[in-house]
Order: C-alpha cells, then structure tokens, then sequence
C-alpha cells in the first residue's frame, strides 16, 4: 500500500485536514448523501441507466443548528469532499470507517483506476435502524496501492444521464 498524503505517492486530494490522516489510509468526510430511489437500473456495453435519485434535506434541531441527515434503511449514494487525482502508477479505493461497520452500515465502492480525476463517492448500505449524519463527518477511507497500469482511466464518473434521456423518451 502507499499513502495519499505522503510525498512518495503520484496521487493527490484536494482538499483534507491533518486530523483525516490515519495511518494507512486518509478519512473522507461526506459532502452530499442522495437517496438511490427502486426504479430499474439498465447497464450494457452501451447504455447505462441509473436508478434515480434525490438529494436528502438536512433536519435542523436545537442539538444541531447546521442540519443532519436522518437515513432510514435503504441505500443511499454518498459524495464526499474533495477531489482525487490518481497517479499513473497507483489505484485505490473507498473502505467502511469500523465505527460504522459496527453500527450496521457499510461503504461499497468500485476501483479508482490510475489516471482518474475527480469526485470520490460510495454506496451507503444502512441495515438495521435508522442513522443520523451530520456533513463533515468521516464516513470512509481511502486506500491506494501501487499498480501496474496498462492504461490509463478513459472513463467518466456518472455517465448515464444523455442515456437516461434517450430511454425516457421511448
């Protein structure tokens, strides 16, 4: 493994605070949390349809004046601050905090591919209860290992939406 925050890696965070450095990985603090609604979800070599989504409203209270997010259980598309750059010689990706490991939710998320540029996000699975978030917090980590690349990443992130047009039109 290597470190994002370290001067021997090629990949870089935008933005992040010394107190999400941990030993092997950074933490990210969630930015946006969307709920991922049950509609079809359409993928083929040519199409990608997304399932649709809505951006959750942050509750205020007299305990917390800024807002949280109240997640009932379900999975929900979380975005986190920052942007990553991924060198061309380095991967990586999103893992669980434990602290919400223990509690009932996880983190899943697909590879950052050398070369990628952009947000970092994740699906968050709440299994049993309800949560409570307040933005900022950290929710995941990231790890990033030395790669062998073939290439580099050619893709986009969230790709879909002139596809999802198109299939709504028919």
């Amino acid at each position: 493994m290597k470190h994002l925050a370290s001067n021997k890696s090629t990949s870089s965070l935008s933005e992040f605070e010394p107190s999400q450095v941990q030993p092997n990985a950074i933490d990210l603090k969630v930015k946006n949390i969307y709920k991922i609604h049950n509609n079809e979800f359409i993928i083929s070599e040519s199409t990608k349809v997304h399932r649709k989504t809505e951006e959750l409203p942050l509750e205020t209270s007299e305990d917390f004046p800024s807002g949280r997010w109240y997640l009932k259980p379900g999975t929900y598309e979380i975005i986190f601050e920052g942007e990553v750059t991924i060198g061309p010689d380095e991967a990586g990706w999103v893992i669980t905090r434990s602290t919400l490991n223990r509690n009932g939710l996880f983190l899943t998320s697909g590879l950052y591919d050398s070369g990628y540029k952009g947000v970092m996000a994740g699906a968050l699975h709440v299994n049993c209860g309800g949560a409570y978030i307040v933005p900022g917090t950290r929710l995941g980590q990231f790890i990033l290992f030395k790669a062998e690349s073939l290439n580099q990443y050619d893709g986009s992130y969230g790709t879909g939406k002139e596809h999802d047009k198109k299939y709504e039109e028919k």
